[in-house]
Parts: C-alpha cells; sequence; structure tokens
C-alpha cells in the first residue's frame, strides 16, 4: 500500500505527524480529498475537519480546524491551521457549555466592544465542534 507523510501544523505545535494513506481537508473551494502520489497542489482551507486515515479500511482520525493552508507534493501533506485540535480531546458536555459561556459574553458586550470579534470566532469554533461531535454519535 502507497503511503504519504501527513503533518497537521498549528502555531503552538505538531498536532500529528505519521504516515497515512488518505487525507481530507476541508479547502476554501470545497472539501479535497489527497492520495499518495497525486499531483502538487496548494490551497487556503476553512473552517471544518481534517479527516485521516491510516489504512485503506481504518476509522478516520479527525480534526477540527479553523483556518490555514494545505500543501500537497505527492509524498507529504502539510496543514498549516491557523488552529486545530483533536476532535478526541473533546466531549459534547463540555463543548456545549463553553459555547453557552460564549454566547453569554457575547450579549454582554455591546457591538463597539474591540473583544466581540473574538468571542464571535469562539462561539463558531464551539459550534464547529458541537456539530462534528453530534454527527459522530
Amino acid at each position: 500500500m502507497r503511503t504519504l507523510v501527513c503533518e497537521i501544523v498549528t502555531p503552538e505545535k505538531l498536532l500529528f505527524s505519521e504516515e497515512v494513506y488518505f487525507v481530507s481537508v476541508p479547502a476554501t473551494k470545497g472539501e479535497l480529498g489527497i492520495l499518495p502520489r497525486r499531483a502538487p497542489i496548494m490551497s487556503t482551507l476553512s473552517q471544518g475537519v481534517v479527516r485521516v486515515k491510516k489504512e485503506e479500511k481504518s476509522d478516520p482520525v479527525v480534526f477540527a480546524v479553523a483556518g490555514g493552508y494545505v500543501e500537497n507534493d505527492g509524498f507529504k501533506v502539510v496543514v498549516l491551521a491557523d488552529r486545530a485540535e483533536a476532535l478526541s480531546k473533546h466531549d459534547l458536555e463540555s463543548v456545549r457549555l463553553a459555547k453557552a459561556d460564549n454566547e453569554k459574553k457575547l450579549a454582554a458586550m455591546g457591538e463597539s466592544d474591540s473583544r466581540a470579534a473574538f468571542v464571535k470566532d469562539e462561539i463558531s469554533w464551539y459550534t464547529l465542534l458541537e456539530t462534528q461531535l453530534v454527527r459522530g454519535k
């Protein structure tokens, strides 16, 4: 079986680095699937999930991502994410609590509050996690 190296990197750390069979990323023009020895490509990423299959028939390892870039040269896929976390690190209850907490913060802020944009991003992030955790059940 042919493989390629997949790395998922954030500004803080290297989250994942292994040989894999398949990678799916949320490119800004739609979902992009990458197999070994395919044509090189670069793309920007939108908010969504990266799915990594270590073997053809294995269940994917899933990472939530919020923007960034992906580059593939046919032998290595590098996902440079603005923010990324393994979905397995989260449970539905704590995600919903964090989302509700941020919604309360936003409701208490005025529209001119400079922190509102950050809180809106947090709500969007927790909404992505919540959606993916609900789908996974």
